[in-house]
């Protein structure tokens, strides 16, 4: 599993996020377990869970490389595993790469 955290801008509440890749290059497709998204307001720590469980590659699944995804409104699975992490804003995307 890669794990990537990357800064951001406060987003406000986000519903939807659209993710997706230009698929250059052999090898390129890759699978997202889900996208977690942190913010911290004051001492309050919000967090939103976009699950996939999808390929985004265009010879695996339904060959799409283009996803959107629709926020769980129950982010608690992800909340023990992040606490302590201190990067607010935070994007974290989950995926887990299987070779081809």
């Amino acid at each position: 599993m890669d794990i990537f955290c990357i800064k951001a801008v406060s987003l406000g509440d986000l519903e939807k996020v659209l993710i997706s890749h230009d698929g250059a290059g052999p090898g390129s497709g890759w699978f997202l377990d889900k996208i977690v998204i942190k913010h911290k307001e004051g001492e309050e720590v919000q967090e939103v869970v976009f699950p996939c469980n999808r390929w985004l590659d265009e010879y695996q699944d339904d060959g799409k490389t283009e996803r959107e995804l629709t926020a769980n409104k129950d982010g608690s699975l992800m909340k023990t595993f992040l606490k302590g992490k201190h990067c607010f804003p935070t994007i974290v995307f989950y995926t887990i790469v299987f070779p081809v």
